[in-house]
């Protein structure tokens, strides 16, 4: 019962903010250049951060959970291209389609503390991608005027309609080809660093 109201619920919900947010900047996540890049978010920030992608239409990394399926079902229609599947195994179907849209001209979006956690730990695999191909990771950190944050593991933040979104596109990181393990740490340091913005009013 609760996964088709959740069903019916988020496509709804998802077309009122559309309609109602005020973004700053126009929301566009276009980059100067035009390049592919690598949206980063964290779990916590996705609603936000795909409202202000939402004209740049990256390819999304989705799960192949239920939670997968209903973010599918509401984004299809406006343009989206869609991965499923985890980075968390390197080499797996979701990393080498995440590798083919960006070889192929196309930014990805990717919520990097996903899909079960920890809060704000950034996995590898966004690393790696970056480190593969030369695509820069732009972090993206949403601030909120009006809000709801969930009690659940990725403290989920719900803008509420009519309110203003400001997303900071933090500066670009590029994993160098030749990076260590001990270099893909560092870089993964400075990205959680960049994504654990304080939340709070625009």
């Amino acid at each position: 019962m609760l996964g088709r109201l959740k069903l019916w619920f988020a496509p709804v919900l998802y077309r009122l903010l559309s309609a109602s947010v005020r973004l700053a900047g126009g929301g566009t996540g276009h980059r100067p250049d035009d390049r592919p890049v690598i949206f980063a978010c964290l779990h916590r920030d996705m609603i936000a951060s795909i409202l202000h992608l939402r004209r740049a239409r990256p390819a999304l990394l989705v799960s192949r959970s239920p939670d997968g399926d209903i973010l599918i079902r509401t984004l299809a229609r406006d343009g989206y291209a869609f991965v499923r599947g985890s980075t968390g195994h390197r080499g797996g179907p979701a990393f080498r389609g995440l590798l083919d849209a960006l070889r192929g001209g196309r930014s990805v979006g990717i919520a990097v503390d996903g899909p079960r956690g920890p809060f704000g730990v950034v996995h590898d695999g966004v690393l790696q991608l970056s480190r593969l191909t030369g695509a820069p990771i732009v972090p993206l950190a949403p601030r909120c005027g009006r809000q709801v944050a969930l009690a659940n593991w990725d403290r989920t933040v719900l803008p509420l309609p009519f309110t203003r979104i400001e997303v900071h596109e933090g500066d670009a990181l590029t994993v160098p080809a030749d990076a260590d393990e001990t270099g893909l740490a560092a870089c993964g340091r400075r990205l959680a660093a960049a994504l654990l913005t304080p939340q709070g009013a625009p």
